[in-house]
């Protein structure tokens, strides 16, 4: 299993998760990205933070949380930025195949 150390501190990559959610644009043009998450403007791979960041967040804790693969499957159809999924690393590299993730060296609570 893989460690992130940041000046944060040092994370299990099962302790920190991206945020996705279905893109709107995708339904109206077969060009758009089926997924969105956050990026930054340091790197193009999709950022991840610590799981218990975000689910102390308001804005966050009602979000759903991803278990499995199948989880990932079931919700992201009806998944929205503004009730996105939260996927810990390795449900994200199982389930999308993505293998690079940016992960900010500060996280603030």
């Amino acid at each position: 299993m893989k460690t992130y150390k940041t000046a944060s501190g040092s994370y299990n990559e099962d302790e920190l998760a991206i945020v996705v959610w279905r893109n709107p644009d995708s339904r109206k043009s077969s060009q758009a990205r089926f997924l969105e998450t956050m990026t930054s403007e340091d790197s193009e791979f999709p950022m991840a933070f610590p799981i218990k960041s975000l689910t102390s967040k308001k804005e966050w804790a009602l979000a759903a949380r991803a278990s499995s693969m199948q989880s990932v499957v079931d919700y992201i159809p009806t998944s929205t930025r503004t009730e996105p999924m939260i996927i810990p690393l390795p449900i994200a590299r199982e389930t999308f195949g993505w293998d690079t993730f940016y992960v900010p060296s500060e996280f603030t609570t």
